[in-house]
């Protein structure tokens, strides 16, 4: 289903702390869904939203077929007001059903002898109707925010060009010297065939006391990065897909105790994809192999994938094989991304789909 959130009217006007924006939470036994955040209520008491969300009306996954006989068709919205640090109030609910929602184009919630309205506009991806156009008259954006990924490693072993070659530019801040380069998490949107991610660069792990960012300190701003965005309160969607950095000179050990140390907990427990991106492969031929040789040191952990790349920016005299080489690595990066991150909207149980490069170049 293709559901528009149009606009809210009757919101009471918020006493201090004054909300900096509103958003549209949706709830399906199927799946939860946000529309942007639009800053505060207008003096008419009314936001609008003036957005498109796909919304899954029926299991996504094998698994879940398997439950229908417990099925719903129950659907709850909130208008929600979000202040600093992500924390919310819900300023009015609307329980309703699929089929309610086909036949009706405004909600109703009286609170407080308040009345709040929601406006909205449903239909399938054939017949809804936005804004006086049909689906089939106009192209609709289904991907309706941001998919967030979160690239960690140890200090030095590729993370900001991984961004830079993802995004096709340099947008990241990059260094060859020892001590890495970024000290403190930073935000990059990238747009992959239509898709929004946000790529999330975090400072390097295992960096001595001397460094730009000592390794206490890295760990703590990752583990605060990680349990904000898989945070119920924040809108932001929470994490699709971690993509752990490993340079190819790495020694085992060192591996398996980064990936613990950030994989257990929250993020185990919530199924969070995670991907292995090897780096420093530009002198081998085929990248891949190096992973045909070392993958055994994965073998404990639980991967939805995995690339092996060369990051490196292009120079004066650089061999022609370099060149093939960062071409391929963009290709199989964006591709790693797109559909891992994606792969992650049927909520497939963790190790029952694994992406892996399916083609190589010398």
């Amino acid at each position: 289903m293709l559901l528009t959130i149009i606009a809210g009217t009757g919101l009471p006007m918020s006493p201090n702390p004054t909300p900096t924006s509103h958003y549209v939470h949706v709830s399906t036994p199927y799946g939860q869904y946000n529309t942007r955040a639009i800053q505060a209520v207008m003096a008419d008491c009314s936001v609008s939203w003036n957005q498109t969300l796909n919304i899954h009306e029926r299991p996504q996954t094998f698994f879940k077929r398997l439950m229908s006989i417990f099925k719903s068709k129950a659907v709850h919205l909130e208008i929600r007001a979000l202040y600093e640090l992500d924390q919310y109030e819900v300023v009015c609910a609307f329980d309703t059903t699929f089929e309610q929602l086909l036949a009706e184009h405004t909600l109703h919630s009286d609170d407080n002898n308040q009345r709040i309205s929601l406006k909205l506009k449903a239909g399938d991806t054939n017949e809804s109707v936005v804004n006086g156009q049909p689906a089939s008259s106009r192209k609709y954006d289904t991907h309706t925010r941001e998919k967030n990924v979160v690239i960690f490693g140890e200090t030095g072993s590729g993370k900001s060009s991984i961004i830079n070659v993802v995004a096709q530019e340099q947008i990241a801040k990059t260094s060859n010297d020892a001590p890495g380069c970024t000290s403190e998490f930073k935000r990059y949107s990238v747009d992959i065939s239509g898709q929004k991610f946000a790529l999330f660069d975090t400072a390097g792990l295992n960096e001595g006391s001397a460094g730009t960012v000592p390794h206490k300190r890295a760990k703590k701003q990752l583990k605060g990065l990680l349990n904000k965005l898989m945070s119920h309160k924040s809108p932001s969607g929470g994490i699709d897909l971690l993509v752990y950095c490993v340079q190819n000179t790495a020694a085992p050990r060192a591996i398996l105790n980064t990936y613990n140390t950030v994989y257990s907990g929250t993020c185990r427990k919530k199924r969070v994809p995670v991907v292995v991106v090897v780096t420093g492969l530009e002198s081998m031929s085929p990248m891949e192999s190096w992973w045909d040789t070392h993958k055994e040191i994965f073998n404990s952990m639980d991967l939805a994938g995995h690339a092996c790349v060369t990051t490196v920016q292009e120079y004066p005299d650089i061999p022609e094989e370099y060149i093939h080489r960062v071409a391929q690595s963009s290709k199989i990066l964006r591709d790693l991304v797109m559909n891992t991150a994606s792969a992650a909207d049927d909520n497939l149980p963790a190790g029952t789909w694994c992406w892996s490069p399916s083609w190589s170049m010398a």
